[in-house]
């Protein structure tokens, strides 16, 4: 779907007073592929198409085409010189375009505020009465702040999602707050959500301090300085022993666990006993191991839903 279209789809909505979510709520989507079409990554399907221009009271060739739909008869019943002049016309806009090149477009416009693509880049920025929506289409990254809230969605798979509600709510990759104070008791800052008191207090108890003085102190008592280093290994393995108290979940302790465990051994093969070959070998078994979790928690996830 081209620019033109997304831009009408985008009008239409903000003449209807619609916002991406109610919309999305009216044709039975996500509020993901509202978004979607109007940054013209993807087009609504012919059902939805219909639905769109009944919910805008216009004709599906006006909500396609734009109001130049409304004129094909005359154009095609125009002068031979009306024709060559708006060939003319194209043939100047798309020479302009060309040397624009990969520069941010721009469209100013007092109805519509101000809009900002930069193909470059893959951003989107939109001002206008609605409120302020920024995309970043390589990062899969959304904001809009305005009369509904603020709403931030990153749209990758292990992205998150964070919106505020009317009633004065928080909605954080689909769990409801009853404020951000609740919010921030039972997450991280990484946005990770604790199911129980222990994993919360396991995860926030500063074990890389912990880790750091240990390593001072048996550099000043003992001058391990060098073999002290491997104590840092512990830390990736403190906080997978964490999640698993808190998710009881053994395929991310394992992927947490194996790779600091192989890595360890390996510098410690190689650097203490001087035997690096055959060590290394266990450095190859890690991505193997990683996938086979991944594997596991897909095939448990598709078994619960099923």
């Amino acid at each position: 779907m081209d620019l033109a279209m997304a831009q009408r789809l985008v009008d239409r909505r903000k003449a209807a007073g619609l916002s991406q979510e109610a919309l999305a709520a009216q044709l039975g989507v996500s509020r993901q592929a509202v978004s979607k079409w109007e940054r013209s990554e993807s087009s609504p399907d012919t059902d939805n198409l219909i639905a769109l221009a009944a919910l805008y009271g216009v004709s599906l060739d006006e909500l396609l085409y734009g109001e130049a739909a409304n004129d094909v008869d005359d154009l095609e019943d125009g002068s031979a010189d009306t024709e060559t002049a708006d060939v003319a016309d194209e043939a100047e806009d798309s020479a302009e375009h060309a040397d624009c090149g990969d520069k941010p477009l721009v469209d100013i416009s007092l109805a519509r505020g101000i809009h900002v693509i930069d193909p470059n880049k893959g951003e989107e920025v939109h001002v206008g009465w609605s409120g302020i929506h920024v995309t970043n289409k390589r990062k899969g990254e959304e904001v809009y702040v305005g009369p509904g809230g603020v709403h931030i969605d990153t749209l990758e798979d292990d992205g998150h999602s964070v919106r505020t509600n009317d009633d004065g709510t928080v909605t954080i990759d689909g769990e409801t707050f009853s404020s951000w104070k609740e919010a921030h008791d039972k997450l991280d800052h990484h946005g990770k959500y604790f199911h129980t008191k222990v994993g919360r207090a396991w995860n926030k108890f500063p074990f890389p301090a912990l880790v750091t003085l240990a390593y001072l102190a048996l550099g000043i008592v003992y001058g391990t300085w060098a073999t002290g280093l491997f104590l840092v290994f512990l830390i990736p393995v403190y906080y997978a022993l964490g999640d698993f108290i808190d998710r009881r979940r053994p395929s991310k302790l394992i992927d947490g666990v194996y790779p600091a465990s192989a890595i360890a051994w390996f510098l410690y093969m190689w650097l203490c006993l001087g035997q690096p070959h055959p060590a290394w070998i266990i450095l190859i078994t890690i991505p193997i191991v990683k996938a086979l979790m991944r594997w596991c928690r897909k095939q448990w996830k598709c078994r619960k839903q099923a």
